[in-house]
């Protein structure tokens, strides 16, 4: 009889122990699918940085912002794009210790290429330059001058 209690109880304790574990690990597993979650909604896992630009025209005091500026950071570890904002700004999540090249391009302004090793979070800020007319296009602007003026 004794050692039927004696079983009894080492089976309720291990039944006990058994329910304990998986209840912890159960735990441990709504908390880990948590945290994929938050990473999955805006935050930045431990291998990724955040790249903010800044795109402006003008130089000195008197910058302002280039809206709609298309930009494009491509490697090996993949690629991420945007466009700037009201205030030129634009923010790409990118691989630490990537290698990319980017390129920024607008209709108005000479394009921008450049290749950067992601280190950690990091700000850039570039000022662009309007695209110049071409030199056929200041003949032809030219030679329409000239017509209107040799035709009055």
């Amino acid at each position: 009889m004794e050692n039927i209690k004696k079983s009894a109880m080492v089976a309720v304790l291990i039944i006990t122990a058994i329910f304990t574990i998986g209840a912890v690990a159960q735990a441990g597993l709504i908390k880990n699918e948590q945290n994929i979650a938050q990473n999955n909604t805006g935050q930045l896992s431990m291998f990724e940085a955040e790249i903010t630009f800044y795109v402006l025209t003008g130089e000195g005091c008197g910058c302002d912002p280039i809206t709609g500026a298309s930009i494009i950071a491509f490697g090996g570890e993949g690629q991420a794009s945007g466009v700037t904002d009201d205030n030129g700004l634009c923010k790409l999540t990118l691989e630490i210790l990537g290698e990319y090249e980017v390129e920024i391009t607008t209709e108005d302004y000479v394009d921008i290429n450049f290749e950067f090793n992601v280190l950690d979070d990091q700000t850039f800020t570039f000022h662009m330059f309007e695209k110049e007319e071409s030199a056929t296009k200041q003949v032809y602007s030219l030679n329409t001058l000239l017509s209107l003026i040799i035709n009055r």
